[in-house]
């Protein structure tokens, strides 16, 4: 970091030389520098994934309302059924994109060809919300592969990291002053170069039609999320990244090694939380057809999920979907019995939203109807098993709880992307 920038709290580049004219970024929250002071409490959000579906015949209930009975792919979550609801017949009404539908999940808008702001993913709002409050606006993890569900306003795939090892490094520990001087140098340049590429697009602007003009606005807004992500990093450079008791040395015996690898990636979302490294997270379980190291699992995962009605391959299938909310009870357990840090009473859960959700209702069919939802924490009056088919029989648009999350979390927001309300916790 130069001089100049230093013990001011804001970089060179708030101002942008632009073609010879100073261009003023406006006053952004997510500018504001490294922070424990938050007033409250902050909530939370991890947005948990598969990117293959679940077999609806063992992940619905038969009833609704507060007493239902939990189904076999739920059980998992049965200490705790007081927190969490699940939702029936909600989807994303403009998504028939099959297994594409996994990069939509989290927007309800497919972002192929899509204009720049209308397929952000509902996480990547809640992360420009908190900007660099927190280390990280947003950390993404995978097992089995990515999901690229996460999407920027500018049309950018956010990145995963499939490897725990990387991610711990990452998180909590800190680089050699070498590491550091060297990353202060490379993203001065990188900042030097968006200025560069700015003053050059500001020179083609006024001789474009109108329609390269959204083209450039959208170029421009890419340049300029890069820009704030730019300013963030080097505001935390120099902050001792926080110490943290876990043993990080185990090794998976594959890529495909579940029952090590998944309850790794939670640990360190939890202690994620819990360092307020980040506040907005998701977690994948990705799409391929290698077969998963849980017992009782022979198949590829593809094939399962086409089961074909199939006993045999429906049970392994069903043992996949309930490890997933095997990983999810742990993790909102452990949320649970983790007490609020000298903030106010509560636990850890009460202020982190837990969504799993998935872009397929029934993979054995490609249908993206019906998709499974379940929504934990967050301080929510929970609802037990929700009918969410609307009074002429149409599904309720997924978005409508989405925007009521990212109103939880203090987003101010009327509608979510294509939402038409939002959903009422009571």
């Amino acid at each position: 970091m130069n001089k100049k920038s230093q013990g001011t709290g804001y970089g060179r580049r708030l101002f942008l030389k632009a073609a010879g004219v100073s261009i003023a970024l406006p006053c952004l929250e997510s500018l504001a520098g490294p922070t424990r002071k938050d007033v409250g409490e902050p909530m939370r959000m991890v947005c948990i994934s598969s990117a293959l579906g679940l077999y609806p015949g063992a992940f619905f209930p038969k009833s609704f309302g507060a007493d239902y009975q939990l189904s076999p792919t739920l059980q998992p979550l049965s200490k705790m059924r007081d927190q969490f609801t699940v939702f029936s017949h909600m989807d994303h009404p403009g998504i028939f994109s099959k297994h594409g539908a996994m990069k939509s999940v989290l927007s309800g808008v497919s972002p192929a060809g899509a204009l720049a702001g209308t397929a952000v993913s509902v996480d990547q709002v809640a992360a420009e919300h908190v900007g660099y409050r927190t280390r990280f606006p947003s950390l993404h993890v995978c097992v089995g592969g990515t999901l690229g569900a996460s999407w920027t306003k500018s049309g950018i795939k956010v990145r995963e990291h499939g490897n725990p090892r990387d991610l711990f490094k990452l998180l909590f520990v800190r680089d050699s002053a070498a590491a550091i001087k060297a990353r202060e140098k490379e993203l001065d340049e990188q900042g030097s170069i968006l200025d560069l590429l700015r003053a050059q697009t500001k020179q083609f602007e006024r001789r474009t039609s109108p329609s390269d003009k959204k083209k450039l606005d959208e170029y421009l807004t890419a340049i300029r999320e890069a820009e704030i992500k730019l300013q963030g990093m080097q505001r935390w450079l120099n902050t001792s990244k926080p110490n943290v008791d876990y043993d990080a040395t185990g090794h998976p015996h594959s890529d495909m090694d579940y029952e090590f690898l998944a309850p790794l990636m939670f640990d360190l979302l939890f202690l994620a939380i819990q360092s307020d490294s980040s506040r907005v997270f998701t977690a994948g379980f990705g799409m391929h057809n290698r077969t998963i190291e849980l017992d009782g699992v022979t198949g590829g995962y593809h094939g399962l999920s086409h089961h074909g009605n199939v006993p045999k391959s429906l049970q392994q299938l069903q043992i996949i979907d309930k490890f997933y909310f095997e990983q999810m009870a742990r993790f909102t357990s452990r949320l649970q019995d983790t007490p609020l840090a000298n903030r106010g009473d509560g636990t850890l859960l009460d202020k982190t939203m837990v969504l799993f959700g998935t872009g397929l209702g029934d993979a054995a069919r490609h249908s993206n109807r019906d998709l499974p939802t379940v929504i934990a924490g967050g301080g929510l009056k929970h609802r037990g098993h929700v009918e969410a088919k609307l009074p002429r029989g149409q599904r309720t648009p997924l978005n409508n709880l989405y925007t009521t999350m990212l109103q939880k979390f203090g987003v101010e927001i009327d509608r979510f992307n294509n939402a038409s309300g939002t959903v009422d916790f009571g």
